[in-house]
């Protein structure tokens, strides 16, 4: 199952985001993995907090609450970094740098739908 990923003011985020659910999906993320292409997201559970260690391209995060809301914002986070712990937050979903459209921020909602595969 992946999920599709629009911004409360109708950008497309994502149309082939797909889940680390559990523990071992969460701890892999995207390491060893391509560097995602438009459309392609990961929305990981459960994730207060995120890495680029051993990954060589840089991505778009957005640190979300059970309800979707935007708690946290970061663009273009380069390789070998560490995200801030983010309080509230349920939802990371990691994005091609550049994803995350201009204005977007805390507050806003996205709309997550579940879309066969």
């Amino acid at each position: 199952m992946h999920a599709r990923i629009v911004s409360g003011s109708g950008h497309l985020l994502a149309d082939r985001a797909r889940w680390a659910l559990s523990g071992p999906e969460r701890r892999k993320g995207l390491i060893g993995s391509a560097p995602l292409e438009t459309g392609e997201g990961l929305i990981l559970d459960r994730a207060y907090q995120v890495h680029t260690f051993r990954m060589s391209w840089p991505i778009d995060v957005l640190f979300c609450s059970r309800d979707w809301e935007v708690r946290h914002v970061i663009r273009s986070m380069v390789p070998g970094r560490m995200s801030k712990f983010v309080m509230g937050g349920r939802y990371a979903i990691e994005l091609p740098a550049g994803s995350v459209p201009p204005g977007m921020g805390r507050g806003d909602r996205l709309v997550v739908t579940e879309v066969p595969d």
